[in-house]
C-alpha cells in the first residue's frame, strides 16, 4: 500500500506552532502516513539553522531563501523539496501557501490556524483557492473563520492537538509561592506586566519565586525590582520545561492574543494553576474561575494580584484547582487520540475530489515576475538596499 506523504512546513522560529508539529509526529501511529518536515529559513536573518532530530520524521530538510530573490524563483526552488503532486502539504505560514498559490501547485493543502490573529484569517482568505482543508485549534477560531468564509464551512474543522502527558507524580513537591511564565519577553506576550505585578504583590507582602522560560532577548527593557526573586531560565528543552512545571504552583500568561496556548495545556496537565488574560479562543475553553484557574479582564494588573492572592491564601482551594486542571487537560488533550484525529482529517483531505487550482500571484512586486531572472531581481533589490 502506498503511503500518504505528509509535508509539514515550519519557519524555524519554534514556539507553539512547532510544538504542535513535534507532538503530531511523536504520537503518529497510522502506518499509512509518512511524515516529513521542511524548515523555511530566511538566510538574511538566520545564516545557519540547526536541525534537531524530531521523533517520527522520516526526513527533515532546510530550505534557505533570501528576501531579495524573485518570489517566483523562491517558490520554484521550494517546490523541489516536494516529491510530487501527491504529497500532502500542511501549511502554517505565508511562504508555503504563497508557493502553492503563485505556482498553482495541485498538491492537497491543509492550513492550520494556530492563533486568533488577523494574520491567520488574512492568510486563510487570500489563499482560499489553494487550500483544501482548514484546521482551527480552537472552537472560536473555527466559528470566526466560518463567518469569513461561509462557502467553505464543510472544509473547516476544529481539532484539538496532541499534548504529551505530564511527568509529574502524585508525590511531587512544589516550591511554595512559585509562578512560571513561558514565552518571549515581548509586549505581545505581556511580559512587561510581570515586573509590575511582582511589585504590587511585594507591596502586599506576597513574595513569589518567579521563573521565566523562553527567549530573553528583550528582558533588560523591563527591569525587575532587585528584591524580587526571579530566575531566568532562557530557552531550555521541553524535557526541562516539564520538570520545572512539576516544581511550581502557578502559571501566568498575560498575552494580548492567543489561539490554544500549548504552554497553558502543558502547565494544566502538570497541575499548575493558570492565571491568564481573558482572551477569546482556547483560553476560555480551558480556564474557568474557581474551577480550573482564573482569567483577568483586559490584563488588569490588580486582577492578577487578587487572583494570585486568592489561590495562595487557601491550600485546599489550590489543591482542588490543581486537580481539576490535570483532569480537564488530560481529558481534552489525549496525545494518542488527538494525533489520530488529525491524521483522519489528512486522509480525508487526500481523498477529496481534485479540482484544478488556479495560479494566482498573491505576493510580489514588479520585480517578481515569472519571466524575470532571479539574478536581475536580486541585483536590483540589493543595490537599492545599499543605497
Amino acid at each position: 500500500m502506498q503511503k500518504l506523504k505528509v509535508y509539514y512546513f515550519n519557519n524555524g522560529s519554534g514556539g507553539g506552532a512547532f510544538s504542535v508539529i513535534k507532538n503530531l509526529l511523536q504520537f503518529s501511529a497510522n502506518d499509512s502516513i509518512e511524515n516529513h518536515i521542511i524548515y523555511t529559513i530566511n538566510q538574511d536573518a538566520v545564516p545557519y539553522f540547526q536541525v534537531n532530530y524530531t521523533t517520527g520524521a522520516i526526513t527533515e530538510q532546510v530550505f534557505y531563501y533570501s528576501a531579495s530573490w524573485n518570489f517566483y524563483y523562491t517558490c520554484r526552488q521550494l517546490s523541489k523539496y516536494l516529491p510530487d503532486n501527491k504529497a500532502l502539504i500542511v501549511a502554517s505560514d505565508w511562504l508555503e501557501l504563497g508557493m502553492v498559490s503563485n505556482l498553482g501547485l495541485q498538491n492537497k493543502v491543509i492550513h492550520i490556524l494556530h492563533g486568533d490573529y488577523d494574520y491567520y484569517y488574512i492568510l486563510a482568505t487570500i489563499h482560499a483557492a489553494a487550500v483544501d482543508t482548514y484546521i482551527a485549534v480552537a472552537a472560536s477560531i473555527k466559528e470566526k473563520l466560518t463567518k469569513i468564509l461561509p462557502s467553505r464551512k464543510e472544509d473547516i474543522h476544529y481539532q484539538r492537538f496532541p499534548v504529551p502527558e505530564s511527568i509529574c507524580t502524585g508525590t511531587t513537591s512544589r516550591q511554595a509561592n512559585s509562578i512560571i511564565f513561558i514565552g518571549r519577553c515581548t509586549e505581545d506576550k505581556g511580559y512587561p506586566l510581570l515586573p509590575t505585578i511582582a511589585r504590587l504583590l511585594d507591596a502586599q507582602q506576597v513574595k513569589l519565586q518567579w521563573h521565566i522560560v523562553g527567549d530573553l532577548k528583550n528582558k533588560l527593557q523591563y527591569p525587575w525590582d532587585p528584591s524580587t526573586a526571579v530566575v531566568f531560565h532562557g530557552l531550555i528543552s521541553n524535557e526541562a520545561v516539564y520538570e520545572l512545571l512539576c516544581q511550581v504552583q502557578l502559571f501566568i500568561l498575560p498575552s494580548v492574543a492567543e489561539g490554544m496556548p500549548v504552554s497553558l495545556i502543558e502547565s494544566m496537565k502538570a497541575g499548575v494553576i493558570p492565571v491568564v488574560n481573558n482572551l477569546s479562543g482556547g483560553i476560555q475553553e480551558l480556564v474557568n474561575k474557581d474551577e480550573t484557574g482564573f482569567t483577568v479582564d483586559s490584563n488588569y494588573t490588580n486582577g492578577y494580584v487578587e487572583a494570585i492572592k486568592t489561590i495562595l491564601s487557601d491550600n485546599s482551594t489550590s489543591m482542588r484547582l490543581s486537580s481539576k486542571c490535570r483532569s480537564l487537560a488530560a481529558e481534552l488533550f489525549n496525545p494518542v487520540v488527538n494525533a489520530n484525529l488529525f491524521e483522519v482529517i489528512y486522509l480525508q483531505t487526500a481523498k477529496k475530489q481534485s479540482s484544478i487550482k488556479p495560479r494566482k500571484k498573491v505576493y510580489g512586486s514588479r520585480l517578481d515576475q515569472i519571466w524575470l531572472g532571479n539574478t536581475l531581481t536580486s541585483f536590483v533589490r540589493r543595490t537599492f538596499k545599499k543605497s
